[in-house]
């Protein structure tokens, strides 16, 4: 059975400052999209960047070798994921790393360029920030997001469902429903589409540990459920027969809508 939440903003950047360590060993789908996203950007040339929720520097990686003489502000609310980040690309004359709590998006600073991967999910009030994403873009500026939607981990989701066991999820939004919210707060959808990333691991457990690994857990949360070890059990067998190949391997689907949008209004 399907619990829904609403995010809490100091859980998410606990949960997610906690998992820095080890969340590149669970991030094998972030890379896929990272990658589809850079695809996306090649043709721009901003000179100047920001990335929003710039988790351990994935992203950042690929934004850097893309647009080497551009600025770039990576940023996160997360304290343990900016330091992760830096680690991983130190900062330069070009390159700076800030700690931003994007759920409260105020920036003197514009930009020609803002970018986000997997982040905009986490929003209580995404209208709010899609509305304050104007006042951070130059004119003729572009935003392009990645935003799991509604089927996300459809079969880990279906698993609990199907064996009434009690499973804690975000409310996602439809693709439709993202390019809605950008249009009414005035921006130009230049191009959106909803891509699946499947990922195989070794089992049932293994999938929910990827979630838990990047810090994706829902526990802490307000309304957040126990799930106790005889749910889980009954969660993963039907996991495993209805999804499973042979070696116990199993697949999880990760539903992702890719938004090009221009700051300028019409």
């Amino acid at each position: 059975m399907r619990n829904v939440l609403t995010p809490d903003s100091k859980s998410v950047l606990l949960r997610f400052s906690e998992a820095a360590p080890v969340y590149d060993c669970h991030a094998k789908h972030h890379r896929l999209i990272a990658n589809d996203l850079l695809n996306i950007l090649k043709n721009l040339n901003p000179d100047k960047l920001i990335e929003l929720g710039c988790g351990t520097g994935i992203l950042s990686s690929g934004l850097t070798e893309l647009f080497p003489d551009a600025s770039k502000n990576f940023t996160d609310g997360a304290p343990g994921m900016v330091s992760a980040c830096r680690n991983k690309i130190p900062p330069t004359q070009k390159i700076s790393h800030t700690l931003l709590d994007f759920e409260e998006l105020k920036s003197t600073s514009r930009y020609d360029l803002a970018v986000s991967s997997c982040a905009l999910q986490w929003l209580k009030n995404p209208e709010q920030f899609v509305q304050e994403l104007h006042s951070l873009l130059n004119p003729g500026g572009t935003t392009v997001h990645a935003i799991p939607v509604r089927g996300m981990l459809g079969e880990l989701e279906n698993s609990f469902n199907e064996t009434e066991s009690r499973w804690d999820s975000l409310n996602y939004k439809s693709g439709d429903d993202w390019d809605c919210i950008f249009r009414k707060a005035g921006f130009h959808v230049g191009s959106s589409f909803t891509r699946s990333f499947r990922v195989q691991y070794k089992s049932p457990i293994d999938a929910l540990r990827a979630v838990r690994g990047i810090g994706a857990s829902l526990s802490g949360h307000t309304g957040a459920s126990t799930i106790l070890p005889g749910m889980l059990r009954k969660a993963f067998s039907h996991y495993s027969s209805e999804y499973g190949d042979n070696s116990g391997a199993v697949p999880a689907t990760y539903k992702i809508h890719f938004i090009t949008a221009s700051g300028d209004k019409t």
